[in-house]
């Protein structure tokens, strides 16, 4: 080959240039600067890559809406009906729990919001029960989470017990509970503008195991004045003309208006504040419930038992030994309970306690009191507050009138002993569960 071939390229560059563009562009010749082909490229991708945009978005929004959906369902259709505690098989679930805790919650509010709005001091009322632990409860959610779950362990038990005993609440034992809980009594109702002579048909309405406000409201005490005087001193006292102030008298009517509307806005409130009228409906069934069990273990009709007891307390079983044998053989029961007994009450008397109710006492003191025959020397009985020796002077059942301030008092009683019995008899038969804690309304 020459040297003029081997260096000289040119021709050969076209060749491949136009056989390039002859495979691409169909042997058409594109002019150096038209820009079309390009454009039309860039133009496209953008395109495509917004339409993936758009669909990287719409699968995001997808995705968002599922994970809503998912948190909705569980929320909302899961988590209320797992289970916070357990009671004979039956489930307490977190819906119930937390309806129960609002309602809890509120009652409290208003009762306190009516001692408030009646002139009392709240911060007073603190330093004194029951107020003390209703204010701790509407700020401590926890403390007022654990009362909740464990009275409604406690309602399952019972609502147990008492279906074990064939009581169940009628509709009639349900409308007296709801007329009692607002304080509406159809017999004094009844009596309102008839006249003495005649004789209503009495409406049995039970007093309430649970009030919306507090049985008992604290009021200032009057302190006596030493120079006041006890009787008139003058022949010719000075009379003071004082207007007379006549309060008007509803009729029967009106008083069952008044109490249709106060269950009227009661129902109002709790529905306001997010509570079921279910829930509400369920309160007054407990209420009704644990009048009806009341009703059975002390009925109206029966008796109770009273003794006249004397004891002497003290704090070491071993003293309390000594003592027993000390009056076994002769000692002066009073003398020795002056000398040695730790109850300022009694010691003071010769140990004396004097004829009352046994259910006033302890239930270990009272067990004793009951099997104790009269006239013996009993003991060491142990209780809370240390040793007992008693001795039961004499026995009696009660009943009727004589019982009739002692009665509401006893079946209250007979009915926290049935509760806690069945609390612990039943142990193995229910759980809460720590999850509770996860499910207070704290909002």
């Amino acid at each position: 080959m020459s040297k003029k071939a081997l260096t000289t390229g040119a021709p050969k560059r076209r060749r491949r240039r136009t056989q390039a563009a002859d495979a691409q562009g169909g042997g058409e010749n594109i002019a150096p600067g038209n820009t079309d082909s390009s454009y039309r490229s860039r133009a496209e991708q953008e395109a495509r890559m917004q339409k993936w945009a758009i669909r990287g978005a719409v699968a995001i929004a997808g995705v968002l809406a599922l994970l809503v959906a998912i948190t909705f369902a569980v929320e909302q259709l899961i988590v209320p009906n797992q289970a916070v505690a357990v009671v004979n098989g039956v489930d307490i679930t977190v819906r119930e729990f937390r309806q129960q805790y609002q309602l809890e919650r509120n009652q409290l509010l208003l009762q306190l919001n009516q001692l408030e709005s009646s002139g009392f001091d709240i911060q007073q009322l603190a330093q004194q029960e029951p107020y003390k632990t209703w204010i701790s409860e509407v700020n401590v959610p926890d403390q007022l989470g654990l009362r909740v779950i464990n009275d409604m362990v406690d309602a399952k038990l019972l609502v147990q017990e008492a279906a074990s005993r064939d009581i169940r609440v009628d509709e009639a034992a349900l409308r007296q509970s709801i007329e009692a809980f607002f304080g509406y009594d159809a017999t004094e109702v009844a009596l309102i503008g008839v006249e003495p002579s005649a004789t209503p048909e009495p409406t049995i309405t039970p007093t309430p195991f649970v009030s919306p406000t507090p049985t008992q409201t604290p009021a200032p005490t009057a302190s006596p004045d030493p120079a006041a005087p006890t009787e008139e001193t003058t022949s010719e006292p000075a009379v003071t003309a004082q207007p007379t102030v006549v309060e008007p008298t509803l009729s029967a009517e009106e008083v069952r208006q008044n109490f249709e509307q106060n269950e009227q806005d009661y129902r109002s409130y709790f529905d306001r504040v997010g509570i079921a009228a279910e829930t509400v409906d369920e309160f007054f069934v407990g209420v009704a419930l644990e009048r009806l069990l009341a009703d059975a273990l002390v009925p109206a009709d029966g008796s109770l038992l009273y003794a006249d007891v004397r004891h002497i307390l003290v704090e070491e079983e071993e003293t309390a030994q000594k003592a027993l044998k000390a009056l076994q053989q002769g000692e002066s029961f009073a003398a020795l309970a002056r000398a040695i007994s730790t109850d300022p009450g009694s010691g003071s008397r010769g140990g004396e306690l004097g004829l009352a109710y046994v259910g006033n006492y302890v239930p270990e003191f009272r067990r004793a009191i009951e099997e104790a025959e009269t006239g013996a020397l009993v003991g060491p009985v142990e209780s809370e507050f240390g040793f007992h020796i008693l001795q039961v002077r004499s026995k009696e059942e009660r009943s009727g009138s004589d019982i009739e301030f002692q009665l509401e008092r006893a079946q209250r009683q007979e009915l926290e002993q049935l509760r806690q019995s069945l609390r612990d008899q039943q142990s193995d038969n229910f759980a809460i569960f720590d999850a509770w804690l996860d499910y207070i309304p704290r909002g």
